[in-house]
C-alpha cells in the first residue's frame, strides 16, 4: 500500500524533533506552513533546472524535509493539545497547494512535458479528494495506495538525482508518467478501501 505503511516507524524516528517542538510550544500551523514554503521552494528549483540542472539536487532535501514536516504537524498538534478541526482543514489545503507547487515545477522542468504535468496534477487532486471524501462520508481518511504523498516525494528525490547524473534523458517526463499511472491505481485502491470501510459501518 505504498510508503505510508512505514509512517509509524518514520514518526518514531522524528520523536526527538517532535519533543523539542512540543516543549517550545511551536504552533502546528507553523509546521504546516513550513512544509508549504519548502514545497514552493522545491517547485522553483525545478523550474530553475532549465538554466542550472544542479538545482534539481536540492529536491532531495526538500522532498525529505517536506515528508518529515508533514508527519510532524499532526504529532505536534496532539502533543501541544492544539489539535482542532480547522487545523485539519488547513493542513489538507496546504498539502494540496504544496503538491501543486512541486508538480508544476516538475511539469516545466528541463526535459518534461507541461501537458502531462497538468493531467498528473488533476489526477493527484482527485486522488487526494477521494481520501478526504471517505472521511466526510463517515469512514476513515484514506491515505493508502501505491502513489501517496510520501511516495511521490521519495520518488521525486530519486528522479532528481538521476536527472542530474543523466541530463540527456527525460527523467522528469518519466517521473510524471510513473506518478500518473500510480495515481490512477491509487484511486482504484482508495475506492475499494473506502467501500469496504463504509460497508463495515452498516
Amino acid at each position: 500500500m505504498g510508503i505510508y505503511r512505514i509512517k509509524p516507524r518514520f514518526q518514531r524516528a522524528l520523536r526527538g524533533i517532535e519533543v523539542y517542538l512540543v516543549r517550545r510550544r511551536v504552533h502546528p500551523d507553523y509546521v504546516t506552513f513550513a512544509a508549504l514554503a519548502l514545497s514552493v521552494f522545491g517547485g522553483l528549483c525545478l523550474l530553475g533546472t532549465n538554466v542550472l540542472g544542479a538545482l534539481g539536487l536540492l529536491l532531495i532535501p526538500v522532498a525529505i524535509g517536506r515528508t518529515a514536516l508533514n508527519a510532524l504537524d499532526g504529532l505536534v498538534a496532539r502533543g501541544t493539545g492544539l489539535a482542532r478541526p480547522f487545523g485539519e482543514v488547513l493542513n489538507e489545503f496546504c498539502d494540496r497547494l504544496a503538491d501543486v507547487s512541486i508538480l508544476t515545477g516538475v511539469a516545466f522542468a528541463h526535459g518534461s512535458d507541461a501537458r502531462l504535468g497538468a493531467v498528473t496534477i488533476v489526477v493527484m487532486l482527485l486522488s487526494s479528494y477521494l481520501g478526504t471524501a471517505a472521511k466526510a462520508a463517515g469512514g476513515k481518511r484514506q491515505y493508502g495506495g501505491v502513489m501517496g504523498k510520501a511516495d511521490r516525494m521519495i520518488y521525486l528525490s530519486v528522479a532528481s538525482l538521476f536527472a542530474f547524473l543523466l541530463p540527456g534523458l527525460p527523467i522528469y517526463l518519466l517521473y510524471l508518467a510513473v506518478v500518473l499511472a500510480g495515481l490512477l491505481y491509487t484511486i482504484v485502491q482508495r475506492m475499494e478501501a473506502t467501500h469496504a470501510d463504509l460497508q463495515s459501518h452498516k
